[in-house]
């Protein structure tokens, strides 16, 4: 796979860069393939490509030469090939590199991608509650058999793992939401912490310090002069307005935001939508958050649920219609005056990467 990935980006592709688990290149299907900063990939072992910037993606080279515009014929047979090899040997590699992670982790204030491995389980329960396969999947939502909780890996914005969120499934069980800790010393005492003895001096400290899904989007916002941002207060909040196609959508992980959090939104000088649980905090979180990030240059938005929600609603309660609603008639609360602040005239950049096809939102027409 390796080899044939290597002589189709030679063939194809321009200002490739080659590492050691892909293939970076300057994207073919945006800026008429001519970046500045390669943001086009090619995983050089299972042959699955895509784009940061304008979130094309897709599941193998088929695909990708035939978006091209190239012919497949010549080398279909090389390709089945190689995914049938790639897919013998992908369980053992992820086994050792599971293994080597365990061996070579150190106490640092990050987690090895292979840890995810441990949580490969699909949580059914995300499922029965209309959450797709594709939008857990894209986002290593998995499942803690031992602790039964639903796992969330939180990444910084460079896509490392620097925390696991585990939420309860059963009662009784609590807190509800839970940030995983490896072994470490509590009051002069050994504690195993929730990760157990593979990751010896990790612990969740500065993990409420990031954003939610905002290594997915910081790169793209700060390629574009008028981006939207939606901030939401948990995790299946931000996953079920993706689903949506609010892919600029991160979670605060809680209802109030922190002062690293808030450098982070002012950072990007974009839009913000802030959009809460309808429930006491987050009806006062949402006004906090709206009032620190009011006196920046950008607008700020405040949204308001429908009349028939009670306090216990929350985005995900939200169908697809209500949601856009929601965004629409959001309430201007701060940013300076002689920005275009006309609901009419916001551009959203709502893409469907889960359900292509979804109509275009009704005030933008």
């Amino acid at each position: 796979m390796q080899d044939l990935v290597d002589q189709i980006a030679k063939q194809y592709l321009q200002r490739i860069k080659f590492k050691e688990d892909f293939v970076a290149a300057a994207c073919p299907f945006h800026k008429g393939g001519q970046e500045s900063h390669p943001s086009f990939w090619i995983n050089r072992g299972t042959g699955y490509w895509g784009c940061f910037s304008c979130s094309v993606t897709g599941g193998s080279l088929k695909d990708l030469l035939k978006k091209l515009g190239a012919p497949v014929s010549r080398i279909d047979g090389q390709i089945e090939a190689a995914v049938r090899e790639a897919k013998k040997t992908s369980a053992i590699h992820k086994a050792r590199a599971r293994i080597q992670a365990r061996k070579e982790f150190k106490g640092e204030h990050t987690l090895p991608d292979a840890l995810l491995g441990v949580f490969d389980w699909l949580p059914l329960d995300l499922v029965s509650k209309g959450f797709t396969k594709e939008i857990l999947r894209e986002h290593d939502v998995g499942f803690d058999r031992r602790m039964a909780r639903i796992t969330f890996p939180v990444h910084d914005l460079y896509g490392n793992i620097v925390g696991i969120s585990g939420r309860a499934t059963r009662q009784g069980d609590n807190p509800k939401y839970l940030f995983y800790n490896g072994r470490h010393i509590v009051n002069g005492k050994e504690n195993l912490g929730e990760l157990g003895e593979w990751y010896p001096g990790y612990t969740n400290e500065g993990v409420r310090d990031h954003l939610w899904r905002m290594d997915k989007c910081y790169q793209r916002l700060n390629e574009v002069n008028d981006g939207q941002l939606i901030i939401v207060e948990g995790f299946k909040a931000a996953l079920w307005l993706v689903q949506h196609g609010w892919i600029n959508t991160v979670a605060l992980m809680g209802a109030r935001i922190s002062p690293a959090q808030e450098r982070i939104v002012r950072s990007l000088g974009c839009t913000v939508f802030v959009l809460l649980d309808n429930n006491y905090p987050g009806i006062s979180g949402a006004k906090k958050v709206c009032q620190r990030l009011a006196v920046s240059t950008f607008p700020v938005y405040r949204c308001k649920y429908p009349s028939r929600c009670d306090d216990s609603a929350q985005p995900d309660d939200l169908d697809d219609q209500e949601l856009e609603s929601v965004l629409s008639n959001a309430k201007r609360v701060g940013g300076v005056k002689n920005v275009r602040s006309s609901r009419v005239q916001l551009r959203f950049q709502r893409e469907h990467r889960v359900r292509p096809g979804v109509r275009t939102p009704e005030f933008l027409r």
